[in-house]
């Protein structure tokens, strides 16, 4: 993988730029901000749904007063951005999840109809361990944890490729030895069984 399809894979130009560190201010105010609200909800206690409310509620009666005021002196209104979703923000962020849910039922049908014993191994080592690490954190950790290691990875890797490169094939080659005994040992043998259990009651 080179450095353009590293770009190409990482998506927007200015989502690039934050998170390959090129615009600074915004990626220390991104992980900053994280850190804070981490901090705010793991280690003081402080609950999603009350902070919302009281960060909105404190908005609003903080832009009250302030309208309130410059009527009374005789001042400029606050200037307020245009409040409103835009279909084409809401077309960005709705087609993703609309691929990402066809591609979990087009997996499930193909276990379910095609009784893909490899597709079912698969998904079952990849919820076990999303399982397995649930276990050790909980949602907040691992969206924060998820924010750093967006923030920290394009850097690394495009610092250190060759060698990351390097142990990523070594992984991807032992990775795919393991999975050839577990399919010769195992999921044949669960494919075979159906099928001869299907020719003799032909």
């Amino acid at each position: 993988m080179d450095k353009s399809h590293l770009l190409q894979s990482i998506g927007h130009a200015s989502v690039t730029d934050l998170i390959l560190w090129k615009n600074k201010r915004g990626g220390i105010l991104l992980l900053g901000s994280a850190t804070w609200l981490w901090f705010l909800f793991e280690k003081c206690g402080y609950s999603f749904f009350p902070f919302v409310a009281n960060i909105q509620l404190l908005l609003v009666v903080i832009l009250f007063l302030w309208a309130k005021s410059a009527i009374l002196f005789n001042r400029p209104m606050p200037e307020l951005p245009n409040l409103e979703i835009s279909k084409a923000s809401l077309l960005m962020v709705a087609d993703p999840l609309r691929l990402l849910i066809n591609t979990l039922l087009s997996i499930a049908r193909d276990i379910y109809v095609n009784r893909n014993a490899k597709q079912l191994f698969r998904i079952s080592v990849v919820l076990w361990t999303v399982s397995l690490v649930g276990s050790f954190f909980n949602f907040f950790t691992i969206l924060y944890l998820g924010i750093v290691l967006c923030m920290l990875i394009p850097i690394l890797y495009e610092r250190y490729q060759h060698h990351i490169d390097e142990k990523l094939s070594v992984t991807h080659r032992m990775i795919q030895t393991q999975y050839r005994k577990i399919d010769e040992r195992l999921l044949q043998k669960l494919i075979a069984k159906p099928t001869s259990k299907i020719k003799k009651m032909q």
